[in-house]
């Protein structure tokens, strides 16, 4: 059996997510990440390592801009495969895509005029990596699939999705590889939750697979107990309110947006 794994983001750094694997005739990338850390974003103005037109499909773990917020510009390239997702990261990316590209184009009309004022150049064009309609343009590629709905992706290869207890949506991805009578597993964790959370399900658990590919961003430190963070919040918004003042809260991330949301609105 012949299977070939090569990794094109997150190694050796946290971001731009992007496995490629070829079994049977058959070319899938796992995941399209954005890269987000200042000394690697000139990557994303690199051409992807293979022609996107040559890729059969993408599956996707979730939604956040480290796993998915390169797809625009791979549409754009030439991909016209599907794109496999839960249905919850379907709808939630297609939201952080359109964010994305919007701060894409506002950051190269800063750029433009900034540079334009010191009258120099700066290593890349004044333009954005990709556009608006460059993201609603890989819209109709995406095609949502249920969890643990098992979907043939090409010729002896099938993926299942599986909770991972991250963000709405987020899943671990097992593929299966099916090859003269031989057959392989291999499990892509995406970005693992933990476990009492809530609104989220307890991530999935697999008695075994063949080969694991896990995201290990995190994986040099023990989470401690969470602390009581209604209590936490409580506090804050009734000691803020008493005092008159205002409270600012930096939702960033979407992990911690909803979180922030769903104990505010139990405590009101």
């Amino acid at each position: 059996m012949q299977i070939k794994l090569r990794f094109l983001g997150a190694a050796r750094n946290v971001t731009g997510s992007k496995y490629m694997l070829e079994a049977n005739n058959v070319r899938l990338l796992v995941d399209c990440g954005l890269y987000q850390e200042r000394e690697y974003k000139n990557r994303n103005w690199e051409p992807f390592p293979v022609p996107p037109e040559t890729l059969d499909a993408v599956l996707l773990t979730h939604a956040h801009v480290d796993h998915c917020g390169l797809l625009p510009k791979l549409v754009r390239d030439g991909f016209r495969g599907k794109v496999y997702c839960t249905e919850a990261t379907s709808e939630i990316t297609q939201i952080i895509l359109l964010d994305s590209a919007h701060l894409h184009e506002e950051d190269a009309e800063f750029k433009k005029r900034r540079h334009q004022r010191e009258n120099r150049k700066g290593p890349f064009p004044e333009i954005p990596l990709y556009t608006v309609d460059d993201a609603i343009a890989s819209f109709p590629l995406f095609e949502p699939v249920k969890y643990r709905e098992t979907v043939q992706v090409g010729e002896g290869v099938t993926a299942t999705f599986h909770d991972a207890g991250h963000v709405l949506g987020s899943s671990m991805i097992k593929v299966d590889v099916s090859q003269g009578g031989e057959r392989r597993t291999l499990v892509f964790s995406g970005d693992v939750g933990r476990w009492d959370r809530p609104i989220l399900r307890d991530p999935s658990v697999f008695a075994e697979t063949d080969y694991m590919l896990v995201e290990s961003t995190y994986g040099d430190r023990t989470h401690e107990d969470a602390p009581d963070i209604c209590d936490s919040l409580t506090e804050i918004v009734n000691s803020t309110w008493r005092a008159g003042g205002n409270i600012i809260v930096p939702s960033f991330a979407l992990q911690r947006t909803q979180e922030v949301i769903y104990h505010l609105n139990n405590l009101l």
